[in-house]
């Protein structure tokens, strides 16, 4: 290997080192963050008193492990209807409005077997995704991340604002075995 080559591995392994440094620093954050809200880190995710799936957002917008997938599921398969940032479209309710009252019984009720609702005589259609794995799968975490944008739309120093989270805690054990059994692995 050539002076090159050599310099090359090392910038790549001290750009690996600081990356697993940055994870376990958002991790603390996250994990002090579930904390003070009072959350309890149950079958891979954090829950509330009600044990529903809860997001995590620390006051420099990094989040849990949930609402980071949520985040790239939302955008997946629910934005081109709802819009970008769960701020909904033309043709789709805003899911951060509707989230500030639907409960999580009723979000799963809605997403697995679709909704017809009839407004002003134009008749919105939600299709049903209880067939559909990659949207069921993940369920908890696209609940987490409409819920965390829900909470930004309603106070913005809270909850998730639009665009990327700033970081994210690392997956934990219990949520890969979670979601390799969710598909038969």
């Amino acid at each position: 290997m050539n002076k090159f080559g050599i310099t090359l591995a090392v910038a790549g392994l001290a750009c690996s080192a600081l990356s697993f440094q940055a994870i376990a620093d958002d991790n603390q954050e996250v994990q002090a963050r579930a904390k003070e809200l009072g959350l309890e880190f149950k079958d891979g995710r954090y829950r509330d008193k009600e044990e529903n799936p809860a997001p995590v957002v620390t006051k420099d917008y990094k989040v849990d492990w949930a609402t980071w997938n949520g985040f790239r599921r939302y955008h997946d398969a629910c934005h081109v209807c709802h819009g970008p940032n769960a701020l909904g479209s033309t043709f789709a309710p805003s899911l951060g409005e509707s989230l500030e009252t639907m409960d999580y019984g009723t979000f799963m009720q809605v997403v697995a077997s679709g909704r017809i609702a009839d407004r002003g005589g134009t008749k919105y259609v939600m299709p049903a995704f209880g067939e559909d794995r990659n949207v069921m799968c993940y369920i908890d975490d696209i609940f987490t991340y409409i819920k965390a944008r829900s909470q930004n739309m309603k106070e913005p120093t809270t909850g998730m604002p639009a665009g990327r989270p700033a970081g994210r805690e690392d997956i934990s054990p219990e949520t890969k075995k979670t979601a390799a059994e969710c598909f038969g692995e």
